[in-house]
């Protein structure tokens, strides 16, 4: 377990981005899953771990109704640009 600690930083160290991609990744499928708890809660059918073909409308959906409950819009706002630079990080940390 001592061995782990020390390769893990050092691949930390040595590529940063691929990191800051694994994270950015990371916060965009945290927003998913926050705003598919919301649109559950309301009834909307969908699998709450899982991707569903049908939930591609699932951003347009909750924009519709934010208002009408008072949730804040951001979390949409940020799903798309987190997965989108987290994905080119990825793939410039990978190929670095």
């Amino acid at each position: 377990m001592q061995e782990i600690i020390p390769t893990i930083l050092y691949a930390v160290g040595q590529n940063p981005l691929l990191d800051l991609g694994l994270w950015l990744v990371s916060a965009s499928l945290l927003l998913v899953s926050y705003i598919k708890h919301k649109m559950i809660e309301l009834g909307y059918a969908t699998v709450h771990l899982f991707p569903h073909p049908g939930d591609w409308e699932l951003a347009t959906h909750y924009l519709e109704i934010r208002s009408n409950h008072g949730w804040s819009p951001w979390p949409v706002y940020l799903m798309w640009p987190c997965l989108a630079a987290g994905v080119l990080m990825l793939l410039v940390g990978l190929f670095t």
